[in-house]
């Protein structure tokens, strides 16, 4: 019995929460983010604008713990506790890659901007969870980052 409450105090001391922090927020849409990474705190996403509708600019600066020649994303999407989609995407193969962060090696800082829009999927207003996974080649997490979206 000693051991099962010293194994929960023990197990329970070194998990840290991480709490939610507002990334943006409108009148169609909030954004909260968390680090899902229990070595790393170095990833920033900043959206604009902070509207549902349309495109966004989205800028990333992260420090990676792997080098990324090769880089997976791995992103699941829940909504009302069932899962929306599990989609993962190759994002730098090692060689004639299109983002500029390929190749980037361990401890060097990573910042740049890419467009993306919310008009190829029409989601439900609601709460969405969002789970970003980046691998590298050695599949070891370079990158990991829980959103929440909702959607008014």
């Amino acid at each position: 019995m000693f051991q099962l409450v010293f194994f929960i105090l023990f197990a329970s001391g070194l998990t840290e929460l991480q709490e939610k922090e507002l990334l943006c927020k409108s009148a169609d849409v909030e954004i909260f983010y968390s680090v899902c990474d229990p070595i790393s705190r170095s990833f920033f996403l900043g959206v604009e604008p902070c509207t549902y509708s349309g495109d966004w600019k989205l800028t990333f600066s992260w420090i990676p713990r792997g080098d990324i020649n090769v880089l997976i994303a791995y992103v699941t999407i829940w909504h009302d506790a069932t899962t929306f989609l599990e989609w993962k995407y190759v994002i730098c193969s090692g060689s004639d890659d299109g983002y500029s962060f390929c190749g980037t090696l361990k401890g060097e800082t990573v910042n740049t901007t890419m467009g993306a829009s919310t008009s190829t999927i029409k989601y439900l207003k609601g709460e969405y969870i969002i789970l970003l996974k980046g691998r590298n080649a050695e599949e070891n997490l370079v990158v990991c980052m829980n959103y929440t979206l909702i959607i008014k």
